[in-house]
């Protein structure tokens, strides 16, 4: 490893541990030394947790299309990231946009309508926020082979229209899923994120702090820096990089005519609800057979080995499900992991997809693992399968 003047021996030793760790499974655009000190500090400088956590990253990185070679250039034409993003505020993610500290700036709106549960299935919008946090990573990525230094993520949210009902219980529906995505920043982009800039927060904290501690772990929860006037977002962000809405310089012309440079905010309608059966009709697929109950128990997993059904469109595995508490989902086949691995917890949308298979004798797995270590969750599954040979439940380890 070359001297480093942004690297103390103790990270480079770090970096060191973690590629003879995940040897050549680490792809070349990620096996930095300034992308694996953030690994290595992020996740506490534990290379146990770094190996399953980053194993798991690299097989959900592939599964979701983020290695191919114009992720990038094609991100904001996606239809799913479409769909998912004209429901809030974001600024455009683009290397233009790095202040003096070489940090990334961008803006999100915290503003949102609560119907918006009632868009999308969970697992939709937790796979666009996904894709959102990997093109940071891989935007700071550019930005660091460019200058030769380290860069991070510098965050303005924006609390001014915030609806604090939205969020007041803790355990209410909108929280639920957004402590799903805060999982996936926390698991697979640690240090990615060095300060939150919080813009126009409530007079009362106190709401504000009750809610992130449900949402974000406390080294998440560090990074919030509360800016009460627009001398602070300065000093924090740089007034070249800070949007005129916060005080700064900049407007985004090419992206949005909103001077937070945040694209315009679509209203939602009953028209925009999401259809249950939707996405399985893709498949061909339009009677469901009659739904099980499942309860996983604390610290276990239950999985079922089911065949493929066939449709006119060909042989399909198809699932429609909703669950008591955050639970996480995946389909295996063999070994391999087919379908990304994510905590899902519904609320007024059922999860509903489907996978494509080769042919009808193939077995898959579908598994569901409850980390909560008290509690059973329940889930209720629609399976669209033309056999289910085995259901079995283990602990966590097993």
């Amino acid at each position: 490893m070359a001297d480093n003047p942004h690297l103390d021996e103790g990270e480079k030793q770090g970096i060191k541990l973690i590629r003879e760790a995940l040897g050549d499974r680490i792809p070349e655009d990620l096996d930095t030394d300034y992308n694996l000190k953030r690994w290595w500090l992020g996740h506490d400088r534990n290379v146990t947790i770094i190996e399953e956590k980053m194993s798991m990253y690299l097989r959900n990185r592939k599964l979701l299309g983020f290695e191919e070679p114009r992720f990038m250039e094609t991100f904001y034409e996606r239809k799913d990231v479409k769909q998912i993003m004209q429901y809030f505020h974001m600024s455009r993610l683009t290397e233009e946009y790095v202040n003096e500290d070489n940090a990334l700036v961008f803006v999100e709106g915290g503003e949102f309508d609560k119907q918006v549960l009632q868009t999308s299935t969970t697992g939709q919008y937790l796979r666009v926020f996904f894709a959102c946090c990997e093109l940071v990573l891989q935007t700071i990525l550019k930005i660091e082979k460019r200058t030769g230094k380290p860069s991070y993520g510098l965050c303005i949210f924006d609390m001014g229209k915030v609806a604090i009902t939205n969020h007041i219980n803790p355990n209410g529906n909108c929280n639920k899923v957004f402590k799903a995505r805060a999982l996936i920043w926390e698991n697979y982009y640690p240090g990615m994120i060095k300060h939150i800039a919080i813009a126009n927060p409530p007079m009362v904290l106190s709401v504000v702090w009750s809610v992130a501690k449900f949402l974000l772990a406390e080294k998440q929860r560090q990074l919030l820096k509360f800016c009460r006037n627009q001398e602070a977002l300065k000093e924090i962000v740089g007034k070249k990089l800070l949007p005129v809405a916060f005080g700064g310089d900049l407007l985004d012309e090419k992206y949005t005519s909103r001077k937070d440079c945040c694209n315009e905010r679509t209203p939602i309608t009953k028209n925009d609800y999401f259809v249950q059966g939707s996405i399985l009709k893709q498949a061909g697929i339009e009677s469901l057979p009659p739904s099980m109950t499942i309860s996983v128990k604390a610290n276990s997993k239950s999985r079922i080995l089911c065949t493929p059904t066939k449709t006119e469109l060909g042989y399909f595995v198809g699932w429609k499900f909703t669950t008591s508490d955050q639970i996480q989902f995946s389909v295996h086949s063999g070994d391999a992991l087919v379908y990304p691995c994510l905590r899902i917890v519904t609320t007024e949308v059922p999860e509903e997809d489907f996978l494509r298979a080769e042919n009808e004798t193939t077995p898959y797995v579908l598994e569901f693992m409850n980390s909560n270590r008290f509690m059973a969750v329940s889930v209720d599954l629609i399976l669209v399968v033309s056999k289910v040979t085995n259901i079995t439940e283990s602990s966590q380890a097993a």
